[in-house]
């Protein structure tokens, strides 16, 4: 396995000493011989994190497309987080959907998931926002839902008390058909059965918002291969 692609890439300004960022927004920029080595990383980080029975990036499924972006954190030893994004176009306004972004647990809580999503956020498909910005998730992890619906004014479904925006509703909708078509989504609560077939989220302890989105979750979706699909306007 490939440690680190120095010498091969441009890296990014990183606000941390020990860590070499890539960003790649468009993700078929990334050499074929690097691919394969990225994806063990990729799948081995979310084998800490998930308890999985097949890999969750495959050559079948893969990251290395254009319609994907790509940022990727490495320290000495090798890959320690990365964020898979989309940016599209939904309800005739630009929008970004965080197709999955993992962190291995001892580099946990240095702000990795914020630095993610501030560098999705200036993607140059994204430049023109005098329509708003629509920005989606699909999660069952309480912390990833908080985080995200934190940086949005409004969120549908809505876990925390907010009135139900129909705007939103129909934009997740079309954002989930267009990203996994064929597969339904339960309305209004978003619901989207059996996503997670293939990995199971290792629940943690949660504290303040992320404890009170555990409990919307564990209400509406207790089985743990169901998911919510989510999507805000997010404040850029």
């Amino acid at each position: 396995m490939s440690r680190n692609l120095e010498g091969r890439y441009s890296t990014i300004a990183s606000p941390w000493d020990d860590y070499t960022v890539y960003s790649f927004p468009d993700a078929s920029k990334i050499a074929e011989p690097d691919r394969l080595p990225i994806m063990d990383a990729m799948n081995s980080i979310i084998a800490v994190n998930w308890k999985a029975v097949e890999p969750h990036w495959t050559v079948a499924a893969s990251p290395f497309d254009s319609k994907y972006g790509l940022v990727l954190v490495y320290d000495p030893l090798g890959l320690v987080a990365f964020s898979v994004y989309r940016v599209m176009t939904i309800a005739q306004q630009p929008a970004i959907y965080r197709s999955g972004t993992e962190v291995l647990p001892a580099h946990q809580g240095r702000g990795l998931y914020g630095f993610f999503t501030s560098q999705i956020l200036k993607h140059p498909g994204c430049a023109t926002r005098s329509e708003g910005l629509l920005y989606g998730w699909r999660t069952r992890n309480p912390i990833v839902w908080a985080a995200n619906a934190k940086i949005c004014e409004k969120v549908a479904p809505s876990l925390l008390g907010d009135a139900a925006d129909p705007e939103l509703q129909a934009a997740c909708v079309e954002m989930c058909a267009r990203l996994y078509p064929g597969k339904p989504l339960e309305v209004p609560r978003m619901i989207m059965r059996g996503a997670y077939g293939h990995i199971e989220h290792i629940r943690q302890d949660y504290h303040g918002t992320a404890s009170r989105v555990e409990t919307a979750m564990s209400r509406i979706i207790p089985d743990s291969a169901d998911a919510l699909f989510s999507v805000g306007y997010a404040r850029v």
